[in-house]
């Protein structure tokens, strides 16, 4: 028998079939619930670290007042006042000589004065600071020694300042004799300092420079020129009559 699709029974066996193929079907799996979203840490920003306060500029040091210019009288009465009082001397210096404007020679070293011993020490230093060389007098004679302090020679002390292009350089104590030799003017002078400018009343001609400060009117460069050829000292670290190293002028014999 031909079935109609009108038929009951097909209808039956269609819906049957369906049921079937839906039973089929695997169930549906129970999903898992999301986890709960955390919220996003809170990030604190950076604070750019404080801008150091600027440090306070070092407070200029006050200019010390100007001093009044004096006369060349003037000037050589308050060098002899100082030099007749000095007791004591210690002094660093540095001694250029130029002839023609070209440099010849250089040395440095320190100088002792006692005038209670009449006694004078001249150390040559090397430009890294060693002893090359030592001078001892008592303005008679002068004894010369080696960097080890053993004698090298024995001169006349009279012969040797002859040899020295600078010997005012080496007059401590005797500054008052010097200035009646010579005839005294000023060359120029500020607030602080005066050059006293010394020429010989007879025999050798040549100038000397005394630059003066005017607080206590000790030379701070001693220049002397003779021709072509200048001399010039500078005098650094200056002590007057304070106690000198102890045995200083040890090495001094006759």
């Amino acid at each position: 028998m031909k079935l109609s699709i009108n038929n009951p029974l097909w209808a039956v066996a269609c819906a049957a079939f369906v049921l079937a193929a839906c039973s089929d079907q695997p169930e549906p799996k129970e999903t898992a619930p999301a986890p709960a979203q955390q919220p996003a840490p809170q990030v604190q920003p950076v604070q750019p670290a404080p801008k150091p306060e600027p440090a306070p500029a070092p407070a200029a040091k006050p200019k010390p007042a100007p001093l009044p210019d004096l006369t060349a009288q003037q000037l050589a009465d308050k060098l002899k006042q100082w030099d007749e009082k000095l007791a004591l001397l210690q002094t660093d210096f540095i001694q250029n000589t130029s002839y023609d404007g070209v440099d010849v020679s250089r040395s440095q070293g320190k100088l002792f004065y006692d005038r209670a011993q009449n006694r004078l020490r001249l150390d040559t230093l090397s430009p890294d600071g060693f002893l090359e060389q030592t001078a001892v007098t008592d303005k008679k004679d002068i004894v010369i020694l080696d960097e080890n302090n053993q004698h090298v020679t024995t001169l006349s002390w009279a012969d040797w300042q002859q040899g020295q292009p600078n010997q005012a350089l080496f007059d401590f104590g005797n500054y008052t004799a010097l200035l009646e030799k010579h005839s005294a003017a000023v060359q120029k002078q500020d607030g602080q300092t005066a050059v006293l400018v010394l020429t010989p009343k007879e025999g050798e001609e040549y100038t000397l420079y005394l630059t003066l400060s005017k607080r206590d009117f000790f030379p701070q460069v001693i220049t002397i020129q003779s021709e072509l050829m200048v001399t010039r000292a500078d005098l650094k670290n200056t002590q007057k009559n304070k106690p000198l190293p102890a045995d200083v002028f040890g090495g001094f014999s006759k």
